[in-house]
């Protein structure tokens, strides 16, 4: 749970920071990812198509709308990782509906677009829900069949 709570804070952290810095000066941001691109274009053949996608597909009104997801998922993630600290169990269950919602998209993803990142995110977000489903229904489960925790 220490782990979970820790990657909802650093997570929201740099969602923050992220939602700042396009807000306050999405010139620079937009600059930046024009530079990205130019960078992987010429870095790798590999990288030339995902530089190439950056640079077609950024743009000013793109950097705008990323701010407002930023702000959105950073202020959330900061509040579920509260909420577990502060050891609320409807906290558990709001980032485990949360990250439930989003596996179906990712495994779609995955599907259709392989790639190790993507599997890697799926994997850590299914155990965490997978987890945390357990740490809340184990208890429910144990007071309905009368069977309580071992003293320790």
């Amino acid at each position: 749970m220490r782990l979970i709570i820790a990657y909802k804070f650093v997570k929201a952290v740099l969602m923050i920071g992220l939602a700042l810095w396009f807000t306050v000066d999405p010139e620079a941001a937009y600059s930046f990812g024009q530079h990205v691109a130019y960078e992987l274009v010429e870095a790798r053949p590999l990288l030339v198509r995902i530089g190439n996608w950056l640079h077609g597909h950024l743009t000013e009104q793109v950097i705008e709308r990323s701010a407002l997801v930023a702000w959105l998922d950073g202020t959330t993630t900061a509040l579920e990782g509260l909420l577990l600290l502060l050891g609320k169990p409807w906290g558990e269950w709001l980032v485990t509906i949360n990250l439930s919602l989003f596996l179906p998209f990712e495994v779609y993803e995955l599907i259709h677009k392989p790639g190790v990142g993507k599997a890697i995110v799926l994997l850590l977000n299914a155990a965490i829900v997978v987890y945390l489903l357990y740490a809340r229904l184990l208890p429910v489960h144990r007071a309905r069949s009368g069977r309580t925790p071992p003293a320790g």
